[in-house]
């Protein structure tokens, strides 16, 4: 089968072609990856024939050649690279799909790529991240959110149970990405700590709650104590998220290694001033313990006493390496004493300056309706069919109109045609990336708000995003009330309201359908049958309760009816079933009779369609 490069983002190339270059018909270098810029520079814009030569020398490239192993010279040194060229498209566009590089004046010829680690650069260590960050946090963004969504539908207790063990299972794996990340980027000297005011006392109330559910399931004692002599003052300066980051990796260690007993952790005032406090954070346990020679490396990169401690309790020895760096970053300092069989005790202490409630964050607590966004329209921009319909299905629960664009290109055409209160405006994609689709939607005049929408969370990205024209930046796995949170802050800052396009929408969509059943056809018939079989009752029973003025029953028919809705995209009656079932709930019954007959009349003709469909399906 002939593979489509043209679906390949750019980090995909970077990854299966570091040394790859994209022409145009005029050979025109559209495209190249990072490790030919970091040697050639970037030729983006130049003729090819500019920076580099092919062996056969001929203008153009002949069929014969295509998909057949080759070099071409580089110009700016003397060397070459290995790799193969593709047709990409039908207008003439190519690629060379390069492997890696070699240059005569490197010591034994080694060829540079990504293959050889001792030689890897920084921006190529980062460029890494980058790409291992999308990569991952794409499907976690998809995993997670769709969990956190199936959790507020009604669940059996074995699924309730199932979902929460996949929402635990995701959290896990996050935070194993999270710390290779953080790693790189104090490693790269790019790990910046927060500076404001923050209550221990409360940090330490919050962490504990989290673990005393651990510790209660192991059948452990766990408690804490603060200082009763010197209080701690109420407000101190300095990263509240790095500290509990700290303090959480050591009381879950001492946790998880400890089959019985218990784990104290204490809180000792070292000494103060006017300015000042500096503070001991001690967590004890009666654990396993640990060898004094592992006690010498216990803060090195991926260190675990054993192989056997891995497989049995889990983790790949960053936490504490993570810990030591952040704490030596605070200008704070370690302590570690260690028994086998006995236990262990680790402290670290760090100085913090004295605040004052003025330093204090403002909390602020606030909750959305259904119909915060009604009214309002949003365009996602997203290559990837999964993270659409997760953003989707978060938007459209708070009453907005939601449209999808597939690559930037689209997304252009879109604009043009329509106008939209939000983007969401995803990175990296074929055709035309986020950066590029903004600055040319800027350029072209547009003002509306556009948020960078990327599971990239390397250093630097919101500043290229911010730079490209975008007004803010968000990061995957999507956050429900962070993404409601910043998208309402936006429409009130451009509080215009966008009529609603006169749209004719489609009458439903098998596309959510396909996308469950992995493209099954078959389990597609079926679905469409069952929902002509099962919808016809479930009118009835909701005309029903509606003529009998049974409204807290109809909340619970139109509750039901909302997911199937949901499943074929009846986009039309989306918000009316959410609204009658949040009016039933307050009973007012003169505002559901124009929605249950629409209700009625929309869902017959779906069934009506649906029906013609089947039966040709069934020939």
């Amino acid at each position: 089968m002939e593979t489509n490069f043209l679906s390949f983002s750019t980090t995909q190339l970077n990854r299966l072609f570091p040394c790859f270059i994209l022409v145009d018909t005029q050979m025109q270098i559209t495209q190249m990856g990072e490790v030919l810029k970091s040697i050639c520079g970037d030729c983006i814009g130049d003729n090819f024939s500019d920076h580099f030569e092919r062996c056969d020398k001929n203008d153009s490239l002949d069929p014969e050649i295509l998909g057949q192993h080759t070099y071409v010279s580089l110009k700016v040194k003397d060397g070459s690279v290995n790799g193969k060229w593709e047709e990409i498209g039908q207008d003439g566009a190519f690629l060379f799909a390069g492997e890696q590089v070699v240059l005569k004046d490197s010591p034994l010829h080694k060829p540079i790529g990504v293959a050889i680690a001792t030689e890897i650069t920084p921006d190529q260590k980062e460029l890494f991240l980058v790409n291992m960050s999308h990569e991952i946090r794409t499907p976690m963004n998809a995993i997670i959110s769709m969990a956190n969504q199936l959790s507020r539908t009604a669940l059996t207790d074995e699924q309730d149970y199932f979902t929460q063990t996949i929402q635990t299972a995701s959290k896990n794996l996050l935070v194993i990405i999270d710390d290779i990340l953080d790693l790189s980027k104090m490693n790269a000297g790019k790990l910046d700590l927060e500076y404001s005011g923050f209550d221990l006392k409360i940090v330490l109330d919050e962490m504990m709650q989290l673990m005393m559910h651990k510790a209660e399931k192991k059948g452990l004692e766990i408690d804490y104590i603060l200082p009763s002599d010197i209080l701690i003052s109420p407000v101190l300066m300095g990263d509240p998220h790095r500290i509990n980051q700290v303090i959480s990796n050591l009381v879950s260690n001492a946790i998880k290694f400890t089959d019985k007993g218990s784990v104290l952790l204490t809180v000792t005032v070292l000494g103060a001033d006017v300015d000042s406090q500096e503070i001991e954070i001690l967590v004890r346990d009666t654990g396993i313990g640990m060898d004094p020679e592992f006690v010498n490396r216990l803060f090195v990169d991926f260190s675990q006493e054993h192989e056997s401690t891995s497989r049995q309790y889990g983790g790949i020895g960053l936490g504490m390496s993570i810990s030591q760096k952040l704490v030596a970053q605070m200008g704070g300092h370690f302590k570690v004493d260690s028994e086998k069989g006995v236990g262990s005790a680790i402290s670290f202490t760090i100085k913090l300056k004295k605040g004052s409630d003025q330093d204090l964050p403002k909390a602020v607590i606030t909750t959305y309706n259904e119909e915060l966004f009604a009214g309002r329209k949003i365009l996602i921009v997203d290559d990837n069919e999964t993270n659409r319909l997760v953003a989707s299905t978060i938007l459209l629960s708070y009453g907005s109109q939601v449209l999808n664009a597939e690559d930037g290109d689209m997304a252009l055409q879109m604009v043009k045609e329509d106008a939209y209160d939000i983007i969401l405006m995803d990175i990296q994609m074929p055709v035309l990336d986020g950066y590029e689709t903004t600055r040319i939607l800027r350029q072209k005049g547009y003002t509306g708000t556009i948020i960078a929408l990327t599971a990239s969370v390397v250093p630097g990205e919101r500043e290229r995003c911010i730079a490209a024209g975008m007004d803010d930046y968000l990061t995957k796995p999507i956050n429900e009330e962070l993404i409601i949170e910043v998208i309402n802050s936006w429409l009130n800052k451009k509080a215009v309201l966008v009529p609603a396009p006169e749209l004719t929408l489609p009458l439903y969509s098998l596309e959510g359908l396909r996308l469950i059943s992995k493209g099954r056809e078959d389990f597609v018939t079926k679905m469409m049958e069952l929902f002509c079989g099962q919808v016809p009752d479930a009118l009835t029973h909701l005309n029903t309760s509606f003529q009998e003025n049974d409204l807290p029953q109809v909340s619970k028919l139109a509750h039901k009816l909302k997911s199937t809705i949901d499943h074929l995209e009846i986009k039309s009656i989306q918000r009316t079933i959410r609204s009658i079932e949040s009016l039933s709930e307050e009973g007012s019954r003169a505002e559901l009779i124009p929605m249950v007959d629409e209700v009625n009349d929309v869902l017959n003709q779906v069934m009506e369609e649906l029906r013609l469909e089947i039966a040709e399906r069934n020939q």
